[in-house]
């Protein structure tokens, strides 16, 4: 098992890529600790790994956009593992809104969520990712890159994933040493983030013609955090179909 025995942490884990990413951590050998601010669909999330067989896996209640949250999250695992192996930055909204109407809520919103919970989990985990040479993988999106500018109302949500995808960057380079920092950048996923399930208005925009499904993007992150990955950091890697491309 690639990691067995290591500790894991998720956050957005109570549904989609997160959810998806803890189980299959889980049945890799991990100790995981899904987070989240939904605490009934956590702890539901963790007894789906229970029942697979996996019994080390626990959800901690944390809004990531809480520094206190994030605060009293890092107690709690450096009380009760002492380490953390992988962090899993996977918390993040979407919403779309065109300029006239942006409402400034939103877009703090958006702001806390998609990049500040990230500088809240790095800054307060370090100390617990250092000794073991741990890694951080963060969920961007192709809507952060500089080379993908479709959308015409995505200004929050590309804003705040461009900044994180630089962010996680420099965090690679001045922890290149200890900790190693990579981004994913998914395209269009089959998660419960699309109210309208009607995925066909995005084929024409995909040069492989699908849509990905949660597990596809979770075996890249878990790839980032194996020893396979061991002299990768600061990388962005679209898990995309070839969006970004078009």
């Amino acid at each position: 098992m690639r990691f067995k025995d290591k500790v894991v942490i998720v956050t957005g884990a109570t549904s989609g890529i997160g959810a998806v990413t803890a189980e299959m951590f889980a049945e890799e050998g991990a100790k995981v600790i899904l987070t989240g601010r939904n605490r009934e669909r956590g702890e539901k999330a963790a007894d789906r790994i229970h029942r697979k067989g996996n019994p080390e896996a626990e959800f901690m209640y944390c809004d990531a956009t809480k520094l206190e949250d994030v605060r009293k999250l890092r107690k709690a695992v450096g009380d009760k593992y002492g380490k953390t192996d992988v962090l899993f930055n996977n918390a993040g909204i979407f919403v779309t809104s065109d300029l006239e109407n942006l409402d400034l809520e939103d877009w703090n919103r958006s702001i806390d969520t998609n990049l500040n919970s990230v500088l809240y989990m790095t800054k307060c985990f370090l100390d617990l990712l250092r000794p073991c040479r741990g890694n951080i993988i963060n969920n961007a999106s192709v809507s952060g890159l500089d080379s993908f500018t479709s959308g015409t109302k995505t200004y929050m949500y590309g804003a705040s994933k461009a900044a994180m995808i630089k962010f996680s960057k420099l965090c690679a380079l001045n922890f290149a040493k200890e900790v190693r920092v990579n981004v994913i950048c998914p395209g269009i996923i089959d998660t419960e983030i699309y109210s309208n399930r009607d995925f066909s208005r995005f084929l024409g925009g995909i040069p492989m013609g699908y849509i990905a499904k949660p597990e596809q993007v979770a075996e890249v992150v878990l790839f980032l955090a194996s020893e396979r990955a061991s002299y990768i950091t600061g990388t962005v890697i679209p898990v995309d179909g070839g969006m970004s491309l078009t």
